[in-house]
This record gives structure tokens, sequence and C-alpha cells, in this order.
């Protein structure tokens, strides 16, 4: 729930749209932004979980709408698109994870989850981003994946699918410098969700040491310094921030694979 403080009249308020944001990381920055006055677009599938979100961002004063749909569809993009209104920031979070052998998976199921994390949020920011740089402001945040940068067995669609988002985000980036848009893509290791208990990974979390897990507001607040400090791709915590340049290397993949086994 949020603090007691003072909100700025509707007119002048900011407005965000966050995908993703039934829980977890997206919840997070629906919170985030509530406290600091923006009204909030929440889009996600689980109606009473969006509006539990909503529910707590409206103690801080602001308005907050649910959108129901689904962004691994060209129409649910392009229905949140043509609702969410003008824009001052949007949170392209919305995501699953995924863990199969190469032929193993449901091919429908992969074009899903591709299109969900990779050119659904391509065609999102196509339609919303426009009007940011008409008007000379806005942040863009994509919420990646440290898979953009290391192998990972049994999972090379996702880790496809977040290489792909995050490439997306520096080439924006370097197209809106000095426009006004700030972009960043935050490329978080283990998070502290419920994303790993829907895909069947309730392991992870006995077998990955504690020290290698984030909060989402972890990942919140590391996006906001990075966009603070215009840098484009971010990975949170200093742990992995040490770890990424040696993660590639055949020792550190070894045991990386035997901490976070995948079943």
């Amino acid at each position: 729930m949020c603090e007691a403080h003072e909100v700025k009249d509707a007119p002048s308020r900011k407005r965000v749209l966050v995908t993703g944001a039934s829980s977890g990381i997206g919840a997070a920055f629906a919170a985030w932004y509530a406290k600091q006055g923006y009204d909030v677009v929440l889009v996600g599938r689980d109606t009473a979980a969006l509006e539990l979100v909503a529910l707590s961002a409206r103690s801080c004063g602001v308005t907050a709408e649910t959108l129901i749909a689904d962004l691994s569809r060209k129409d649910g993009v392009d229905r949140v698109a043509e609702r969410c209104g003008v824009l001052d920031a949007v949170v392209c979070n919305a995501g699953v994870t995924h863990v199969g052998a190469v032929g193993t998976s449901d091919r429908d199921h992969l074009d899903e989850l591709a299109y969900l994390m990779s050119a659904g949020v391509v065609r999102l920011c196509e339609q919303v981003v426009p009007a940011m740089l008409t008007r000379g402001t806005g942040d863009v945040i994509i919420v990646s994946s440290i898979a953009s940068f290391t192998p990972m067995r049994k999972a090379s669609a996702y880790a496809a699918a977040k290489s792909h988002a995050t490439a997306y985000a520096r080439s924006l980036a370097l197209e809106l410098s000095n426009k006004g848009v700030r972009v960043v893509a935050v490329c978080p290791g283990y998070v502290r969700t419920d994303l790993h208990r829907r895909a069947g990974l309730d392991h992870l979390s006995r077998n990955v040491p504690e020290w290698m897990w984030l909060t989402p507001e972890d990942v919140v607040d590391s996006a906001q310094r990075a966009l603070h400090k215009g840098r484009v791709v971010v990975v949170p915590g200093l742990v992995y921030r040490l770890v990424l340049p040696f993660l590639s290397l055949p020792l550190a993949q070894g045991a990386w694979r035997r901490l976070t086994r995948r079943r």
C-alpha cells in the first residue's frame, strides 16, 4: 500500500502502461510509478490479480485502469495500444519462462512465447513510442533477462526471445538518442516471483543459492537508475554484474548448470 503523500492534480499527472502487471516485477513497477504520482494502466490476463494491484495503486491517489489482453497475439497487442491513451512511460514486462529439450515442446506454444516476449514488444513500441517522440519526452523499459548474454540448456527458445528484445532496445535507444525518449533493457537473473512455480520449476527455489536471487524491487530500482544515468542495458545485482563477463566460459557454464539445473 502507499504511504500518505501529496499527489499532483489529475490533469498534470503522467501516465504509464505496465504489461504483465498482475504480480512480480510488473506489480512492483506499477507500485513504483503510482508512488511517483503516475496514473497506471495495468495489462494482464488475471482479472482478480490485476484488480488487487490496481487497488494498491489507487491508494496512492492516482487512477488505475486494468486491461485484460493476451499479448502473445497481434490483436491483443493492438487492443492495448488502442486503449492505453497517451503515455509518458511504458514497461514491457509480460513474459513466461519455458523449459524443454529441442523437439519436445508444442510448436504453437513456442510461437506464442516468442511473440509475447519479442515481436509483440516491438509491435507495442511501434505504436506507442511515436507519440512520445512527438512530445519529445518518454521512457521505454523492456524487461529482458540475463539469458540475453549466456547460453541456457533446455531454454533456447526463451533465451532467443530475450536476446531479440535486448537487441531491439539497443537499436531503439540509438535511434531515439537526443530526442527526449529514454530506453533501457533491464536484464535480471533469478527473481523471486511466481514465474518459476507456474512453469513447474519450483525446485529452483531450493536449488539456486539465496545470494543469486533478486527481488522485483531490485529490478525496478536498477531500471530507474539506468534511465537516470542514460544506460541502455543494465543487469541488476552486483553478483550478476561481476560474473557476467565469465558466464560463457566452459568452467563457469559448468558451475552455472549445476546451480540452476532444470529438470
